[in-house]
C-alpha cells in the first residue's frame, strides 16, 4: 500500500537535480536509496548505510521506487534534512 504523498520524491528530485550531475568521488554528499527493502541513507559512495529508516520502499509509488533504487544524491545536510522531512522518514 502506498502511503499518502509519497509521490514528493520526483519533486524534491527535480530541483536537486544539479546536486546529481555534481557529485563527484571525492566531494561530500549523501545518497537516499533502497536498502534490504528500507529506505537508507549513504554517505558518499560507502556500502554500508550510516542509517536505515523504518520505512519501506514498497510505500511509494513506482516512480519514486524506481528513483530511490538508483539512489537519489543530495549535496548537502540542508537538502538532506528538507528531503527526509518531505517524506516523512522514521
Amino acid at each position: 500500500m502506498w502511503r499518502k504523498g509519497k509521490m514528493i520524491i520526483a519533486a524534491a528530485v527535480s530541483f536537486m537535480a544539479l546536486s546529481v550531475g555534481t557529485a563527484s568521488a571525492d566531494a561530500d554528499y549523501f545518497v537516499l536509496r533502497e536498502y534490504n527493502g528500507k529506505v537508507a541513507l549513504f554517505y558518499g559512495n560507502e556500502t554500508e548505510p550510516e542509517a536505515v529508516y523504518d520505512t519501506s520502499a514498497d510505500s511509494f509509488y513506482p516512480a519514486d521506487r524506481a528513483l530511490l533504487e538508483e539512489g537519489i544524491i543530495l549535496s548537502s545536510r540542508e537538502e538532506l534534512r528538507r528531503l527526509i522531512e518531505d517524506l516523512d522518514l522514521n
